[in-house]
């Protein structure tokens, strides 16, 4: 008990990783969501792929001898980053949403790819890259044990202003993801409203890749969603349990890691997977139990 209650101090030394894991795990399904009602699963995967590519190419050409500052250093790094991501993630939705309209090919075969060349490109870059390799990689994988309380505080400040402007603009967003040929006719903007999502999307992507990395930001966007769905028939409970689940898979996650010397990411990522897993597992007693109840009543 006394462990537990350690981490809740504010001189545990991890105590921004904590709240940072919390903070990405309770935001990211919010964005998850939507994924699933617009069936973009395959496209919360490369999304963070390509945001990370955004960060190595960023720190290429710097290593290259680009300037960007006239006052780098870490700060510096992290705004390099951000910038890099944010930039490559809003021109592939820009590019993909295109492709989409236009019929170019199918929806697998261009995620496919775009995810493949990204993974790649992320590498490469970095090992192209004449200066601080191992920097750069750690960046990539989203080192949250280190990060800091700057950090942390830019992170729940975006967080928390995309959670309001995402909760002023739900009933749009929400009727064109849900019937885009309805929205249409009812004379909405349809293609001003996605622009509005895909900006919230990469600049949440960008965020939650520089501080976990793409895989555990793919896992809770996708995964406490998931899970949620099965007990909820209204979009505000959808929302609601989606995040709690998400926000308690990070804190669970972390304690476990804290708890057993376990790395923190795919520790977060197999309690997220556990939450899954028992989602299924309680909904299928509750429709046999259904099924068995049904002929008494």
């Amino acid at each position: 008990m006394s462990e537990f209650l350690e981490i809740f101090k504010p001189t545990f030394l991890l105590h921004n990783a904590l709240w940072g894991s919390i903070a990405v795990g309770f935001f990211c399904p919010l964005i998850g969501v939507y994924f699933l009602l617009r069936r973009m699963v395959l496209v919360g995967l490369t999304l963070p792929q390509i945001s990370a590519a955004g960060i190595s190419f960023a720190f290429f050409l710097e290593g290259l001898g680009f300037s960007w500052s006239l006052h780098p250093g870490e700060a510096q790094d992290r705004f390099l980053a951000l910038a890099g991501s944010l930039v490559f993630t809003l021109a592939s939705i820009g590019i993909l949403a295109y492709l989409e309209r236009s019929g170019e090919g199918t929806t697998d075969s261009r995620l496919g790819a775009t995810y493949a060349t990204a993974f790649a490109a992320a590498f490469l870059l970095v090992i192209a890259n004449p200066t601080g390799k191992i920097e750069v990689l750690n960046m990539l994988q989203g080192e949250i044990v280190s990060v800091t309380s700057h950090d942390l505080h830019i992170l729940l400040g975006v967080y928390a202003a995309l959670t309001l402007l995402i909760w002023l603009l739900k009933d749009q967003l929400l009727l064109v993801s849900f019937d885009r040929e309805a929205a249409q006719v009812m004379g909405k903007k349809v293609v001003v409203w996605d622009l509005w999502l895909y900006g919230i999307i990469a600049i949440a992507i960008s965020m939650s890749v520089l501080i976990v990395g793409p895989m555990l930001t793919f896992a809770f966007l996708i995964i406490p969603p998931l899970a949620a769905r099965r007990f909820c028939q209204r979009m505000s409970s959808f929302f609601v349990l989606s995040c709690a689940i998400g926000g308690l898979s990070g804190f669970l996650g972390f304690y476990c890691s804290y708890l057993w010397d376990l790395p923190l990411a795919p520790t977060d990522i197999a309690v997220a997977s556990a939450f899954l897993m028992g989602a299924v597992v309680v909904k299928l007693i509750l429709n046999c139990r259904g099924r068995l109840l049904a002929p008494l009543a």
